[in-house]
């Protein structure tokens, strides 16, 4: 245990140092009304289990059950380690700064202020930049809500011969999402929000029931990888499914023991355990199941005839559908404080409040009437915003806060940092090059 808090640069806060007695910032941070240790744990594996759980087995017959099974074991540990890394650099820099907490965007900015010569020049350019990105992320998740959605619908329209387009089906989703866009209480939201999590653990009773019912057949070939090309295709769906940053790091925020949240026993790394094991479970049957015919979406291999695959499928569709919002969101969130600050008490700011809501919808609905292609999108935000937030962000925060006498003997927490922002950087760019490429040979094939 101390070998890996030790690692993951939290040994300071944890087991005491220098600097512990001067400020803690877990003691000045103020929560109105903070989580226990079981709500936490409940947040965290519902803001991990959704629609990316459904693309599992999608992203196993890429590489193989054997290939699989070492792939999402070591990008889930790899992938935690890193925010463990993000979550530990934040607390430096709030000691540092004597805060009980600061935002991701203004973390990156502080660090890269005081980091390496080389690097300062970048902080206002990465703080933004950081910012970008988070509201990218939330806006694929919404583009990839739309087309799952818009799928599962159509399959079940299309066994009652109310045949019709993709694309019509979407169009039939824009009014009411931009009608639930423009909520701005998060409170109204809160039913929507119980309504889907019940339905959500229906439809997984209902998807296992359907992958375990009769025998499965193990082919040989179901233990190869395919393709070497794959592989950043399954790097990419993994990531998106595994991770969600932003909720991890709000709930360390809101954590009623903060330090209870990380080391080697605590809440985020039991969580992932039992995210990859579900994912596992579902990627694994679900190839097992379907083999090669697997869809980007486990629910459209379910039986088009049958009434349970059929509620399932709505289910499913209905629960994205009231996530759509809250994900929704976020993004709002983050871009209506900045608009705000610039337009300051001016008359219209109300008219450009709910101008910048409808935009916020009309765009990934958009993207996702251009390309409506599932599985392509998954990958491609998932290698492009997850790599980033979750891998080369952290550890170029990390060599920036140990910067210039911390980095320990022969220097190995920077060498460690820039291992750590290569790897990032290698599955940013393989991932998204494969996933255009399956895109645009979607666009091209229609």
């Amino acid at each position: 245990m101390f070998v890996y808090e030790f690692m993951a640069g939290i040994v300071d806060h944890i087991t005491g140092g220098e600097e512990a007695e001067c400020y803690d910032p877990h003691e000045h941070r103020k929560v109105e009304k903070p989580t226990s240790y079981a709500d936490t744990m409940i947040h965290l594996l519902k803001g991990s289990i959704g629609a990316g759980v459904l693309a599992m087995a999608d992203a196993v017959a890429r590489v193989g059950i054997i290939g699989s099974i070492f792939g999402i074991l070591l990008i889930g540990s790899f992938a935690t380690y890193c925010v463990q890394l993000l979550i530990a650099a934040q607390y430096r820099l709030c000691k540092k700064w004597r805060r009980g907490y600061m935002a991701y965007p203004k973390s990156m900015f502080l660090a890269l202020k005081d980091g390496p010569p080389c690097m300062r020049w970048a902080a206002r350019a990465l703080y933004y930049f950081v910012d970008t990105v988070l509201v990218l992320w939330q806006l694929g998740i919404c583009c990839i809500y739309c087309v799952f959605v818009a799928e599962n619908i159509k399959q079940v329209c299309d066994y009652y011969g109310q045949e019709m387009s993709l694309r019509y089906h979407l169009c039939f989703l824009i009014v009411p999402l931009t009608i639930m866009g423009l909520v701005k209480d998060l409170k109204l939201l809160t039913p929507f929000s119980s309504i889907s999590n019940i339905v959500t653990a229906f439809g997984f009773i209902l998807i296992f029931f359907y992958l375990i019912e009769d025998d499965v057949i193990v082919d040989e070939e179901k233990f190869q990888l395919k393709d070497y090309k794959e592989i950043p295709f399954f790097i990419g769906t993994t990531l998106f499914a595994l991770e969600a940053v932003g909720v991890v790091l709000a709930l360390e925020y809101n954590m009623e023991n903060p330090k209870r949240f990380v080391g080697l026993f605590g809440l985020f790394n039991i969580g992932m355990a039992v995210i990859m094991s579900l994912y596992l479970l579902m990627g694994i049957f679900g190839y097992l199941k379907y083999g090669d015919d697997i869809k980007a979406s486990i629910t459209l291999n379910l039986p088009h005839n049958e009434k349970k695959a059929q509620v399932a499928k709505i289910i499913f569709a209905i629960s994205i559908f009231l996530t759509f919002p809250l994900q929704n969101f976020v993004a709002y969130n983050i871009l209506w404080r900045k608009i705000k600050k610039a337009l300051g008490q001016r008359k219209h700011v109300y008219c450009v409040d709910y101008m910048l809501r409808i935009l916020l919808v009309i765009l990934p609905w958009s993207i996702a009437v251009a390309v409506p292609k599932l599985g392509p999108f998954i990958a491609l935000f998932g290698a492009l915003c997850l790599t980033l937030l979750a891998m080369v962000f952290p550890g170029l925060m990390d060599a920036c806060v140990w910067y210039p006498i911390g980095y320990g003997l022969c220097r190995y927490r920077l060498v460690r940092d820039i291992f750590i922002v290569l790897i990032g950087l290698t599955c940013l760019f393989s991932g998204c090059y494969t996933s255009l490429l399956e895109i645009t040979a979607a666009h091209d094939e229609e």
